[in-house]
């Protein structure tokens, strides 16, 4: 597999969607989101989805040029809409909003509507960690017709709707958690496609809503599974819910005026409202080594936090370079060529 340092990803995508109509600092943005999701060992949200990005500027389901814009500002509550723009310059701008209000506020709630894919879900909620904020967020959003099927039930309905929030842990990186509500992210089921491996069974049913290991068989009218069953549905109809129908998004579920794309609801808190922050990261930080000090049970080394993963992963893709799957280096090149963008060359 070819293996591209970050920055070089980085300069590389961003000249591609500058080519493909988007302001240079939009350009640039974007591909650092998507590039972080890859160092963050999130394939799904990486790179992967520079070919859909494109192909939806083409449909004109995307402008590479909008801003997003405030529709409404009741005092701690706002509604943004990104004007069928990149989900990423959105998503930063619907999250500053938020984190400005609930300083002022104590506690926030951003809604953001009209919008492209806004990448890794966790990147916002951490945003606001690294601020000294407590964040949570709802993401609904997927195709026309959905992508997850209900429990018990054989055909596309839900998105995959995921959920994030984050915690600041004092001298740690935040806890970051960021998790769909169908079984696996689709992006996941791109990937082992793109590589020619299997999935694993109770990822996805196939048309005829029988389990399978194929990936192909999603993109041959095949739907995701909830993640836990009846929980993992329950929470994704929660989703649809806010991150949907409350900030006006609408849902695939109903059809409509409702177009591919996220919608997203952002809850913010001020600690300092509820006590003071220093105080607050002693004791965060202290639940979290206590965490850590648990004894690994058999088969595992120690005890993870959320985030910590995707942390060690990143330290190790900086230092390496980043692998990409054939298929995916062949849509970045063919992107690229037609655009009239030099392919980087490969290290020796």
């Amino acid at each position: 597999m070819p293996t591209i340092s970050a920055q070089t990803l980085t300069d590389w995508v961003g000249q591609i969607f500058h080519a493909a109509g988007a302001p240079e600092e939009v350009a640039h943005l974007v591909a650092r989101s998507l590039v972080e999701s890859d160092l963050a060992g999130h394939d799904s949200h990486g790179v992967v989805r520079v070919r859909q990005y494109l192909d939806s500027i083409e449909r004109g389901d995307l402008d590479p040029q909008a801003r997003p814009v405030l529709v409404s500002d009741h005092g701690a509550i706002c509604l943004v809409d990104a004007r069928r723009g990149f989900g990423q310059v959105a998503a930063r701008w619907a999250m500053e909003q938020g984190m400005a209000k609930a300083r002022a506020h104590g506690l926030a709630a951003a809604g953001l509507f009209n919008c492209g894919h806004v990448g890794r879900l966790g990147e916002w909620v951490q945003m606001a960690a690294d601020g000294g904020l407590i964040a949570l967020a709802f993401c609904n959003g997927g195709g026309i017709t959905g992508a997850v099927a209900p429990f018990g039930g054989a055909a596309r309905l839900l998105g995959t709707n995921p959920i994030a929030a984050a915690v600041p842990l004092g001298d740690r990186p935040p806890l970051v958690l960021d998790f769909a509500t169908s079984a696996v992210a689709e992006g996941k089921v791109r990937v082992a496609r793109n590589r020619g491996q299997t999935i694993p069974e109770g990822w996805i049913l196939d048309a005829q809503g029988h389990p399978t290991t194929d990936p192909n068989a999603l993109y041959n009218g095949g739907m995701l599974l909830p993640t836990a069953g009846h929980k993992g549905y329950a929470l994704s109809l929660l989703v649809e819910m806010l991150g949907g129908l409350l900030t006006g998004n609408g849902s695939p579920a109903l059809g409509g005026h409702y177009r591919p794309g996220n919608g997203v609801l952002f809850l913010l808190l001020n600690v300092d409202a509820f006590r003071p922050l220093a105080d607050f990261l002693v004791d965060s930080a202290a639940l979290a080594a206590r965490t850590k000090a648990v004894p690994p049970a058999p088969g595992f080394q120690e005890v993870l936090l959320p985030g910590e993963p995707e942390q060690r992963i990143a330290a190790q893709r900086r230092a390496q370079g980043i692998s990409l799957d054939e298929a995916t280096w062949q849509l970045l090149c063919q992107a690229a060529q037609s655009l009239g963008v030099a392919v980087p060359p490969l290290p020796a």
